[in-house]
């Protein structure tokens, strides 16, 4: 029989039924368009693998408690640096910051073609951008056209050195009590004083920085401090309602457009605070 899960707005309301399989797709976020008109899907190919490899992961080591290997070890570590990056609200985000330094340099090009009231009339062609500026130009104008091949491959690349070193613990629950989320990552550090979180910039070296992903409704996983090139037994530890209930709130505070949970429903206490008016 098919499974199903129920997804929420993350302010709450009404449950909608729906099949894993068709959770958040969105047609050619990862495919990148060849030159000559063809789709390249290795991107997509490398997230759909390592994505099965998570289902074995999980079924066959972490649902019996069992040590990881050392490479799936590095697999977790890499989905989850994905996972945290692939997001279209990170996509959203990194292409608007695009967008504003290809309007700027285009801005700087329109100054140097059309003359200037208030100074002497040039010839409307202007001098060229110079090689390096141009290039930088022709590059935005790509990255804004396949985002995800400039931004998935840097962004992965920028945290796996540090989640590598952390220790990994997988919270564990006997009944399917953990939700997740369109942008399911989360990086909290729960030391910060509440007047300064919203200022606080979040970094991998902060002491008390956690990174969490569920892994299944019985299983969630937090990568955090002491840091070492060592490698770290896996640890599993139950979770008590009241940390099930604090790893909800992390999970729904940050989900961009749902929440997923494994029954229908929405919980009250997955709130952070009261939803806005």
């Amino acid at each position: 029989m098919q499974p199903y899960v129920w997804t929420f707005d993350p302010y709450g309301g009404a449950g909608r039924k729906r099949a894993p399989k068709n959770l958040f797709t969105e047609t050619d976020i990862y495919t990148i368009q060849r030159p000559d008109g063809a789709r390249d899907l290795q991107i997509e190919h490398e997230l759909s693998r390592l994505e099965k490899g998570l289902k074995t992961l999980v079924t066959d080591f972490v649902a019996q408690y069992r040590q990881l290997p050392l490479h799936r070890q590095s697999r977790l570590i890499e989905f989850i640096a994905a996972m945290h990056a692939r997001t279209p609200h990170a996509r959203e985000i990194q292409s608007m910051l695009w967008q504003d330094e290809l309007n700027a340099i285009e801005q700087q090009e329109r100054d140097v073609v059309t003359p200037s009231a208030s100074k002497p009339e040039r010839t409307a062609e202007g001098p060229p951008l110079p090689p390096s500026p141009q290039k930088r130009l022709d590059g935005l104008r790509t990255a804004l056209a396949t985002p995800m091949k400039f931004l998935l491959p840097g962004a992965i690349a920028d945290v796996l050195p540090m989640l590598r070193q952390m220790t990994m613990t997988i919270m564990c629950t006997d009944e399917p009590s953990f939700i997740t989320s369109d942008s399911p990552v989360t990086w909290v550090d729960p030391t910060v004083p509440r007047d300064k979180y919203l200022t606080h910039k979040k970094s991998l070296t902060d002491k008390g920085i956690e990174v969490v992903m569920p892994l299944s409704p019985r299983h969630s996983i937090i990568l955090h401090h002491p840091a070492t090139p060592f490698v770290k037994p896996v640890r599993y530890v139950s979770a008590c309602t009241s940390t099930t209930a604090a790893l909800n709130r992390r999970t729904a505070h940050f989900a961009d457009k749902a929440i997923v949970s494994w029954k229908d429903g929405f919980d009250p206490a997955w709130l952070l605070a009261p939803p806005p008016r």
